[in-house]
């Protein structure tokens, strides 16, 4: 491994000659800077410094007279060096920086550099830009084969479409072969089929994916024996990955979706976690300037309750400073989901390693920085909740250890919103050292349950002298009051909202959370606001990838080309495609219609996904019978012309988002002829091309709560004097507090064909969320579809939390079920232990059959 100085002065010399980086500094040493931009945030280390200093950053764009400050530098014992990050940065933008460093020995040192953030997309050799249908033949991509690269400044494009998935042959190495090919940018690749991996590179550098789909990839196991999955030359499956970039570094992957791989990994009951992962971090390429500088941003990497990655991100090599991301790298806007162990490892060289804004979910732990082996690294605003595996266990949020072992990296944790039943940080072993050195302030860690190791804000056996806790807020509803294992630093600030009722408060506000942190806590450069109070947990409403396909709900509208038609009276454009038969896409100046029976009764309910890209004069739908749609015809989404009944608040470019209407709160009842699709754009914008996608459209008669008595269900199990049931004033609605088991009676018949359809929502931690079919009074597990909560009980369809808002089911009941008649349809908020602490709502509840 060359020493840390030769790759600081490799670096500079590369970023210099390719335009990005000017620096110098007023000292001796001028060449001990070094400045790593990325699109929106900055690396900086500088060498040769000493434990006992103090420092002050600042930054500006260039030409601006406002300078703007910055989270001081941090000690590196590992390489006796400063490091830190500016975040929040402009892509494609010139800032100067100005950082200086007090010494006893050396006195006052001040560093200057001008720098420029890396732009939004690369460089593209008109060249060089290939049509995936016109180069793919089947089988693996191998750009080596086709001599695919371009060089800086001029990188090579690869374009694909949903019309042209790439599908591996059964036993290929990978989906798409890149090798050491380099300067390559990738745009909207699906792979429908991968091989044992998806993208495999080897030594490559400057590799950019955007709008990806990875699916079914990995090995399927020649055996399992006591829970392991094993190939057939007799090695447990592991590391099969949707993005695995061996010795690979400066990566972007953005905007991508990565779901189902072949394998489900196997849980701790059957030993360490093996199986598939989405992202492989093996960032250690052999040329130092090119070793790290990962970004995984916008992605939405997620497995189910049924199929579940190994680690989501995992690191190679985590026990070594080459190991994982190595340095300035950058993980946010993502949505991390479902892993047997962690849902992010950044174990391993984590030098100014940045995760932030991220939603993670349903994992043994949330983010591994077990060992940080150079650091610092930075993990801030993320939002952990809804922990689990698939036995309902976990261990850590955020999981910290091997000072000793594996020195010695320090840990950054600002502004994360942590809600879960076990731990927030957390120490583990890491070759039997869970010693850790954290800096953590202002986050935000709610607790459950509570024994001897479990139910800690903050649980760190080992006090290292190094760590502070400051200003953090924590509290377990179990005790009722602060919980850690810690030395703390600096308490909350203000306890007088260390209680059960403001945490309740602060679970149950949508995102973003906020919380009032005085101006002497906050983190320079690192502190969002919103109006007065200080964001915790995500800065934005949503994150992930902004659109995919979803699968389609067996009740969805078709909206092939069979049954979708020119609504001529509007249409001039006749753009409208489906990429699948539940999904309808509309371009331009677009009026389209299915035609069908469409009946409007009081209690019909019209459910849909959209998503719009670019403004257009009127965007949304409607319903119709003689082709000349008025303005009550029509539902308007968004647009400069305001035409038809207004709903939601959506705006093109937003993330696809569902809708859940009455449709009697718009239209007559009656029946209709023909169901609407529009995109209204009489006067396009040049170069703009407005597109409006639907999927998923369904309508049907929710029931009438209102029309049943609400009874109790198995009075051994329904907690009468804690807990209660209501209906909304519609009867469109039915809400459960406490240790609620609720039942109406009524005549519901199941068959083969039948779904239950519902609008669900969690607050707090309920034990169980279900509904179910009885017909004797009691409760079974085989009689309930639980869809949340604390513990898996009855038939598994889905583990929401009250992070996860309304959501919508669609359960096959008649294939869980025996078909027949049932007296009782049953809901359940089950709350033994904690009847406080759970509430659910039930919405627009439909028995449907499937055509």
């Amino acid at each position: 491994m060359k020493s840390l100085l030769h790759r600081l002065s490799t670096a500079v010399f590369l970023f210099i000659a390719t335009g990005l980086l000017a620096c110098s500094a007023e000292s001796e040493e001028p060449d001990n800077l070094i400045i790593t931009p990325l699109i929106e945030s900055v690396g900086i280390v500088i060498s040769q410094q000493q434990a006992n200093q103090t420092n002050t950053i600042r930054f500006r764009e260039a030409g601006s007279s406002q300078w703007q400050a910055g989270n001081p530098l941090y000690f590196d014992p590992t390489t006796d060096s400063l490091a830190g990050v500016l975040v929040y940065l402009t892509p494609a933008t010139t800032y100067e920086v100005n950082v200086s460093v007090d010494t006893v020995s050396v006195g006052l040192q001040t560093y200057t550099a001008t720098f420029t953030t890396r732009p939004d997309t690369p460089p593209i050799d008109p060249q060089k830009v290939y049509q995936l249908a016109e180069i793919y033949t089947g089988g693996t991509l191998d750009l080596e084969a086709l001599n695919i690269a371009g060089k800086p400044g001029a990188w090579a494009k690869i374009v694909g479409s949903p019309d042209t998935p790439i599908v591996a042959e059964e036993g290929a190495g990978s989906a798409v072969w890149i090798g050491a090919q380099s300067y390559i940018y990738f745009e909207n690749i699906v792979i429908e089929k991968g091989g044992v991996q998806g993208f495999h590179s080897s030594q490559a550098h400057h590799i950019w994916v955007n709008g990806c789909d990875v699916a079914n990839w990995g090995r399927s196991p020649a055996y399992i024996e006591e829970g392991i999955a094993y190939d057939t030359d007799d090695t447990p499956i592991n590391y099969d990955s949707a993005f695995f970039l061996q010795q690979t570094g400066v990566v972007t992957i953005e905007n991508c979706l990565v779901h189902d791989p072949v394998l489900s990994a196997n849980h701790w009951g059957s030993g360490h976690p093996q199986g598939p992962n989405a992202f492989f971090a093996y960032a250690n390429h052999p040329d130092p300037a090119f070793e790290g500088q990962i970004i995984l941003r916008n992605n939405t990497f997620t497995g189910s309750p049924q199929v579940r990655f190994n680690d989501v991100v995992e690191s190679r090599f985590n026990g070594e400073t080459y190991g994982g991301f190595i340095r300035d790298s950058a993980i946010y806007n993502n949505t991390f989901a479902y892993a047997n162990d962690d849902l992010i490892e950044l174990d391993g060289g984590q030098q100014n390693v940045l995760v932030y804004n991220n939603d993670f979910s349903h994992g043994y732990a949330g983010i591994s920085v077990a060992p940080n082996m150079r650091g610092p690294s930075y993990l801030f605003n993320n939002t952990i909740h809804d922990m689990g595996d698939e036995r309902g266990k976990m261990w850590a949020s955020i999981k910290l250890g091997g000072l000793y072992s594996r020195p010695a990296g320090q840990v950054n944790i600002f502004y994360n919103y942590i809600d879960v039943y076990r731990n927030g940080i957390t120490a583990a072993n890491v070759d039997g050292d869970n010693a850790f050195w954290a800096n953590a302030i202002n986050n935000v860690m709610i607790t459950e349950q509570a024994n001897s190791s479990v139910g800690y804000g903050i649980y760190d056996l080992q006090k290292a002298p190094q760590s502070e806790y400051i200003n953090n807020y924590s509290f377990n509803f179990k005790s009722a009051q602060p919980r850690n294992e810690a030395n703390i630093s600096e308490p909350f600030a203000q306890p007088d909202m260390l209680n059960t009722e403001t945490a309740r408060a602060i679970q149950n506000q949508p995102t973003p959370k906020t919380l009032a942190i005085d101006a002497h806590y906050r983190i320079a450069n690192f502190t969002r606001m919103q109006e007065q109070d200080v964001v915790v947990g995500m800065t934005t409403t949503q994150v992930g990838v902004a659109h995919w396909l979803e699968d389609a709900q067996p009740l969805a509208m078709a909206l092939d080309g069979n049954n979708v038609q020119r609504y001529t009276s509007q249409d001039k454009d006749h753009l409208f495609s489906s990429r699948a038969p539940h999904s309808l896409t509309l371009e331009g100046n677009t009026w389209a219609y299915a035609k069908g029976a469409f009946e409007v009764t009081p209690n019909t309910v019209l459910d849909f996904t959209v998503f719009g890209k670019h403004s257009a004069e009127i965007a949304g739908l409607g319903l119709d019978n003689n082709n000349r749609a008025a303005q009550q015809d029509v539902l308007f989404l968004y647009g400069s012309q305001n035409y038809g009944s207004a709903i939601g608040q959506y705006r093109p470019g937003n993330h696809q988002t569902r809708f859940s209407l009455n449709l009697a709160d718009y239209f007559s009842t009656g029946s209709y002829s023909q169901f609407l699709f529009i995109l209204d754009n009489d006067k396009p914008t040049a170069g703009i091309q407005p597109q409006l996608t639907f999927s998923n459209v369904m309508m049907y008669d929710a029931l009438d709560f209102s029309q049943y008595a609400l009874q109790s269900y198995d009075e051994g199990q329904d907690d009468i004097a804690f807990s209660q049931a209501y209906t909304s004033a519609d009867g469109r609605s039915l809400t459960l507090e406490g240790n609620a088991w609720k039942r109406i009676t009524g005549n519901f018949t199941l068959t083969e064909n039948t779904y239950l359809v519902a609008h669900v929502k969690i607050e707090g931690n309920p034990e169980v969320a279900a509904i179910g079919f009885d017909q004797d009074n009691f409760v079974s597990s085989t009689e309930v579809v639980s869809f949340g909560g604390l513990q898996t009980y009855g038939m598994v369809h889905a583990q929401f939390g009250a992070q996860d808002g309304w959501q919508r089911i669609v359960v096959p009941v008649g294939q869980l079920f025996e078909s027949g008649d049932y007296p009782y349809l049953t809901f359940a908020a089950d709350n033994d232990a904690a009847p406080d602490q759970g509430k659910v709502i039930f919405k627009n509840v439909a028995l449907v059959e499937r055509p």
